[in-house]
């Protein structure tokens, strides 16, 4: 049987204990609040999933399953309604950034610079591409559904933006931006949006990688952000910026006051970012006012916090899972796990998919 440390925490009433995942199952209440709310998701612990290794990947929702990676390789596909294994592949890296789902194929890349592609259902290879040296790859990122633009990008720490083929891993084009690249690429609007660790971001053309049209921050730029015909950047510069895409209109610029290490994350009509001085910070999507800002007083904020049913969850550098009301900043309550998490979670159908160093994925509803 699998334990894990759960703890809530809403107001002035606080409550710890250490539950068994049989016992948690069984409960059927809804948590109720500082405040007297009663919220759709409660918070309950569905299922632990036990890896061979600490989760380093960001975590991906599809068809039924549940994608993430861990430190050794390996690709969990785990059935989001028990938490029972339904396939697993074994690689020979870490697994890194968030499995791309394209129809029902998965692709995605670890550490060494090698990228798979897998059948979702079965877990079956369709092809692989595997770099002539070892170098990092970020997340790859695919465009699944433009005609003629069935490709997967991804960038290495040789500086270069790679093009390859969705359906057999050849390489189409590279861009080079002449520096370490340590953030994923983007699809939006038929571009491939890419920021870059000299304060640089970009548009490309998926056709052939040529540079487009792009900006500038005064410090390295994270994994841009796509919503509503807006892109959105973010920077350790502590600012975070939103661009039309169409006529390349910039619509506002803002600072946090602390250097930004996730990707923004937009929902409910906000923009979500955590920082390396352990806070999450909201921004007004529409204009980019600061809203408020959240201490997890703990370390840098590595995972790109989401957002669902009205709360934003933020992985803390401690391992602790932040649930904040995405209104006010004001805290929920807490779930420890027993590592870092370093990968984004995902919130699908009502429930929270989560990975940790402890390796432990865990279902929470």
């Amino acid at each position: 049987m699998h334990h894990a440390r759960y703890l809530f925490q809403g107001g002035k009433q606080r409550m710890k204990r250490t539950f068994s995942v049989a016992v948690l199952v069984i409960l059927a209440c809804t948590i109720l609040f500082s405040g007297g709310a009663a919220w759709a998701w409660s918070g309950r612990l569905g299922w632990t999933f036990k890896a061979d290794a600490p989760i380093t990947s960001s975590v991906a929702v599809a068809g039924g399953l549940v994608l993430a990676g861990d430190s050794v390789g390996n690709l969990y596909a785990v059935q989001a309604a028990s938490g029972r294994l339904a396939w697993s592949y074994k690689g020979t890296n870490s697994v890194v950034g968030r499995p791309s789902i394209m129809g029902d194929k998965v692709i995605f890349a670890q550490a060494d610079g090698t990228i798979t592609c897998l059948a979702v259902k079965s877990g079956k290879v369709a092809w692989q591409y595997v770099p002539p040296e070892e170098s990092y790859a970020a997340e790859t990122v695919v465009d699944g559904t433009a005609v003629g633009e069935n490709k997967a990008f991804f960038v290495k720490g040789d500086g270069k933006l790679y093009a390859i083929s969705a359906a057999n891993g050849k390489v189409l084009w590279t861009y080079d931006s002449g520096l370490e690249l340590r953030s994923a690429p983007a699809f939006a609007s038929g571009l491939v949006l890419l920021g870059e660790q000299r304060g640089v971001f970009s548009a490309i053309s998926p056709k052939n990688g040529k540079r487009l049209w792009g900006g500038g921050a005064g410090g390295a730029i994270n994994t841009p952000s796509v919503n509503g015909g807006n892109v959105f950047f973010s920077s350790w510069d502590g600012s975070v910026q939103s661009v039309r895409i169409k006529g390349v209109v910039p619509q506002w610029k803002a600072n946090v006051g602390d250097p930004v290490t996730t990707a923004p994350f937009i929902g409910g009509g906000k923009v979500f970012v955590g920082t390396a001085n352990g806070k999450i910070a909201a921004l007004a999507e529409k204009n980019g006012s600061v809203l408020w800002s959240f201490d997890t007083q703990g370390g840098s904020v590595a995972a790109q916090p989401v957002f669902g049913e009205g709360l934003v969850f933020a992985g803390g550098g401690q391992g602790t899972l932040f649930v904040l009301d995405a209104a006010s900043g004001r805290e929920r309550f807490t779930f420890a796990t027993g590592g870092g998490i370093n990968g984004s979670p995902a919130f699908a159908g009502g429930v929270l998919y989560l990975g940790s160093a402890d390796g432990n994925l865990y279902a929470i509803m």
